[in-house]
């Protein structure tokens, strides 16, 4: 019993919320994890890139778009010149069609503007790690 525990650990999707706004990272966070994901949060983008720097390897990132510190694009372009190719959700509240270009420039697999239904994020992160799975599969063939 505990090997088919340890198998269904090993298989879940570990997803990074980086979004200032401590009651909105909560919830995401405690809806994702009710939905079988592990979750690791950060307040900002400096705090996120330390979460990446610490060796901790991720399925998926949401990411908002404004933040103190480090912004989302900023964020965004150091991850990208680490080679870190993980998928990216934007999440924001703030729409500017130059944030989001900004932010789109660094390969992100979609933007989701706040305030957002939750059955609408499921379904995007899970669109968005078969899509990524599936490229994935297709360029070790």
């Amino acid at each position: 019993m505990d090997e088919a525990k340890d198998s269904v650990k090993k298989n879940r999707r570990t997803i990074l919320v980086v979004d200032d706004e401590e009651d909105y990272r909560l919830t995401l966070e405690r809806r994702l994890f009710q939905c079988g994901y592990d979750v690791v949060t950060a307040a900002n983008g400096k705090h996120a890139i330390q979460k990446i720097q610490s060796g901790k390897q991720f399925n998926l990132i949401l990411c908002d778009l404004k933040m103190p510190l480090v912004s989302g694009p900023d964020f965004l372009k150091v991850l990208r010149k680490a080679g870190i190719q993980v998928p990216v959700i934007v999440i924001t509240g703030h729409p500017e069609k130059e944030s989001v270009q900004s932010a789109a420039q660094f390969g992100v697999s979609a933007v989701l503007l706040k305030p957002f239904k939750p059955n609408d994020l499921m379904k995007k992160i899970e669109e968005v790690l078969a899509a990524h799975d599936s490229n994935a599969t297709a360029s070790t063939n």
